[in-house]
């Protein structure tokens, strides 16, 4: 019985882990061509709430999240984007985009 929950343990990790993978944002950041749309929500300490508002706003494809310098608890820089022709990678900042 122990070897079975052993293997059905190590089953679950193996399979679980590509979905923890997948919610990982990519540390990077995107530029958009010339449309950036307004983000009038200023309380963002984490990319989950920058997802979240550019999957609220049907113009966006893409979002940019760049947390506070030195304070994880106060709001960071959430950039939603129109469109993106570009992106690099970054130690600071995260980006997605969103599949319409």
């Amino acid at each position: 019985m122990k070897r079975f929950s052993t293997l059905a343990a190590a089953a679950l990790i193996c399979f679980s882990a590509p979905a923890f993978a997948e919610d990982a944002p990519e540390k990077c950041w995107q530029s958009a061509v010339s449309t950036i749309l307004s983000n009038d929500n200023d309380n963002h300490t984490g990319y989950a709430t920058c997802l979240a508002a550019c999957e609220a706003d049907e113009a966006c494809a893409a979002w940019n999240f760049r947390p506070h310098s030195f304070d994880s608890s106060m709001a960071g820089h959430c950039q939603l984007l129109g469109d993106v022709y570009k992106t690099e990678a970054s130690d600071r900042a995260f980006c997605g985009k969103i599949a319409r």
